[in-house]
């Protein structure tokens, strides 16, 4: 267990896809917006499920509505994009437009895109997930799609957004069954990971532990600066 300070640096030129966890306002949306604000050299896409996912104005996000199977192309090819989706919950083919929007970071293959799912509930639900989210969580190193996942409960996604995320940021997550479903996938014994949680909340507000599946570690995080 390390306490990480300072904060274990990203490889942004690496895929990889960023799972943050825990309850509504313990600061799992915070960071993952951090996290895709800060990421360099990559078009960035926001597929936002319930409308709150704002990037900040500051990105100028060009906004997209409806049903999109694509990204536009970049104003200046040099220049990467800030995209954001808005889903439209009212849509039968609701289930249907968000796995579409997933498919926009994987194809061209040769463009480099993150994206960032607030609701990954939504996006890649238990035993239901569609031919583009599964593409992405079984084959992202084979594509230039890195993503960032955030939902509150970790029992109501599929196991392979942890077993396949290179980090798992757990803020507060109250439920023991959440809890054991974590420490199931990625391979933490369920008492060992609920007494470092249990330490981590007597931190205060927004701490977080995270595991670091290429070194098999368990970091202890304060909250993340926000800008």
């Amino acid at each position: 267990m390390s306490e990480g300070h300072p904060y274990p640096a990203i490889d942004p030129t690496k895929n990889q896809i960023l799972l943050f966890v825990g309850r509504k306002g313990s600061g799992k949306s915070a960071a993952a917006r951090e996290h895709f604000r800060g990421w360099p050299g990559a078009d960035r896409f926001v597929i936002d499920v319930n409308g709150d996912a704002d990037p900040g104005e500051d990105l100028g996000a060009i906004v997209l509505r409806g049903p999109v199977t694509e990204l536009p192309p970049r104003r200046d090819p040099r220049v990467p994009e800030v995209y954001r989706w808005i889903a439209d919950p009212s849509a039968d083919s609701f289930a249907e437009d968000i796995d579409k929007a997933i498919g926009c970071a994987l194809f061209p293959r040769d463009r480099k895109v993150v994206m960032w799912v607030d609701e990954a509930g939504e996006a890649f639900p238990l035993h239901r997930v569609g031919p583009n989210g599964r593409t992405l969580l079984h084959q992202s190193r084979h594509f230039n799609a890195s993503a960032i996942l955030c939902c509150p409960r970790p029992i109501g996604i599929d196991t392979l957004c942890l077993a396949q995320a290179d980090r798992v940021t757990m803020f507060d997550v109250p439920s023991p069954h959440d809890r054991k479903r974590v420490a199931d996938a990625i391979g933490i014994n369920p008492a060992r990971l609920d007494e470092v949680l249990r330490e981590t909340r007597r931190r205060g507000a927004h701490w977080s532990t995270m595991y670091e599946a290429h070194e098999h570690q368990l970091y202890r995080l304060p909250p993340f600066e926000l800008t």
